[in-house]
């Protein structure tokens, strides 16, 4: 966990310095359906001679596998074991689901915490400490740009004496 944590936090200091050199950098995203399992059905739900689970698939925008947005329509689905292939259900399905495996199903479906709100946390985080980084540089920045009045004074002296001495 410290390792991943670590990464993270190197990834996102990198991400975030102004160096010319790191202009052009790779964004990797996803764009497109999700599907998560919700719950597990008995070994006897089968399609095709396939195992099932009953999931939820909705929409998602994902940058770096850190997911930023859902959208789109939340719907309940039929997933296999192997979560490649997924079957449509409507209100007549979930209700024969309900009855015939005794399970209880939400009548909205819901997406986990990581995907609805986890992400969101993480990518605040980065803007954060980003927007912190910055604004520190950008704070030292200003006070080596500012002077000493002393500084100042034992300059204006230097440059009276020295058109003294010109004329």
């Amino acid at each position: 966990m410290k390792k991943i944590f670590f990464s993270l936090t190197l990834f996102v200091v990198l991400l975030f310095m102004e160096n010319p050199t790191f202009a052009r950098g790779i964004i990797i995203y996803s764009d497109g359906e999700k599907i998560e399992r919700v719950k597990k059905l008995p070994d006897d739900a089968s399609i095709n001679d396939e195992h099932v689970n009953l999931g939820v698939m909705y929409k998602q925008f994902s940058i770096f596998w850190i997911p930023m947005w859902n959208y789109g329509e939340t719907k309940y689905v039929l997933i296999n074991d192997k979560k490649n292939t997924y079957y449509d259900l409507d209100e007549e399905d979930i209700e024969l689901i309900r009855t015939e495996f005794n399970v209880k199903i939400p009548n909205k479906p819901t997406i986990g915490f990581w995907n609805k709100i986890g992400g969101k946390i993480i990518w605040t985080g980065f803007i954060l400490l980003g927007l912190y980084g910055w604004w520190s540089t950008r704070k030292e920045n200003e006070e080596a740009k500012i002077p000493d009045e002393d500084e100042e004074d034992n300059e204006a002296e230097g440059e009276e004496a020295a058109e003294e001495e010109s004329q």
